[in-house]
């Protein structure tokens, strides 16, 4: 349709569109020059034009925890299995969060996610992390979310701290087929949950955050997307559509990957503009769950810039770089092999 903002990652997998709004011009508009700056700094690190001297992007697990158990996630492997990546009861604490910000904001950070293996809307202290993230002059913060917590209260307290963006998965037009995708949740709760938050946002007289429905396409689901899409068309700022990525152990038989083969994967850049802090202070070079091995050190005893601009991660982007998936570049192989078959874990920005 002319006049529809799309937008595709760099290997066509996860697309972004819009027929009522251009992100960039929203941005710009409510955060102002900031936001061109930060997006020129993101697209010369994206395209290995610069290399910044710290992260632009932070995405920080706060807990490894979920309140759902999805089929296409780990989380919905046996707790025998899940406990090999992560550590339930372990969480990053205010005073690291913090610690970390301050850190940024003195370093140049530019946004924040919630990203990682965990449900973001668990945690009570989401507004106040969002609210001091925006005070230090980060410009976007955001987070994926499963929208089941996203009650009146939340919403409104995550509106007035200054979230940028919200995403929420929803991955169905139908009861029916929400149900299989996303086990334990409550698909007409969620549903209005999206349709509060929208009405809310209005109500406040406020343009942000930008709210996003993602929609993971497979083979489950995919014969829904013409209906979903034409569910919340004028109503949400963003679709988001998926590929699925088959992660080892997780999304039992008969649950197989639906969508298109993209291009096969190139030179990643994630490790050139964001970092992930887990729940137990581990970092990690990108936000995909094939890189949990990718232990860069952790921030109990390291800076983030330290940790940026050290050994381990020049030693990953210079593997990277000449196609050497070895030593510490590893792990990197089932990344890679998600991308030729045409599936990945699509990062939010």
């Amino acid at each position: 349709m002319p006049g529809t903002y799309q937008y595709a990652d760099s290997r066509s997998v996860s697309r972004l569109s819009s027929a009522r709004v251009d992100l960039d011009e929203v941005m710009r508009a409510e955060i102002g020059p900031a936001w061109n700056a930060y997006r020129r700094r993101w697209e010369a690190a994206r395209t290995f034009q610069e290399q910044p001297p710290f992260p632009l992007h932070l995405d920080l697990e706060l807990k490894f925890s979920c309140n759902l158990r999805c089929p296409m996630c780990l989380m919905s492997l046996p707790p025998d299995q899940r406990r090999a990546y992560g550590r339930a009861g372990r969480e990053l604490s205010l005073a690291r969060v913090w610690e970390l910000l301050d850190e940024g904001a003195e370093e140049g950070l530019c946004a924040l996610g919630f990203g990682g293996l965990w449900e973001p809307l668990l945690s009570p202290d989401l507004p106040e992390i969002v609210a001091r993230a925006r005070d230090r002059g980060l410009v976007d913060v955001m987070f994926n979310t499963n929208g089941l917590l996203l009650d009146e209260k939340t919403g409104r307290a995550l509106i007035q701290a200054g979230l940028t963006r919200l995403m929420i998965s929803l991955d169905a037009a139908t009861p029916e087929t929400y149900a299989r995708l996303r086990v334990g949740s409550d698909f007409e709760r969620v549903t209005a949950n999206i349709e509060n938050i929208l009405a809310l946002r209005q109500s406040l007289g406020r343009r942000l955050p930008l709210v996003r429905l993602s929609f993971c396409r497979t083979a489950v689901n995919e014969h829904e997307l013409e209906a979903f899409q034409g569910r919340w068309r004028g109503l949400v700022d963003f679709f988001s559509v998926q590929a699925y990525g088959r992660y080892p152990g997780a999304a039992p038989p008969g649950f197989p990957r639906g969508g298109a083969t993209p291009p096969p994967a190139g030179r990643c850049a994630q490790p050139h503009k964001r970092l992930l802090v887990r729940h137990d202070g581990r970092v990690l070079p990108c936000c995909d769950a094939s890189g949990l091995e990718l232990n860069l050190g952790d921030v109990a005893d390291r800076s983030l810039g330290e940790i940026w601009r050290g050994r381990p991660l020049a030693d990953l982007r210079r593997r990277l770089a000449a196609g050497d998936l070895s030593g510490p570049a590893a792990p990197c192989r089932a990344c890679q092999a998600k991308f030729l078959a045409g599936a990945e874990n699509p990062c939010q920005s």
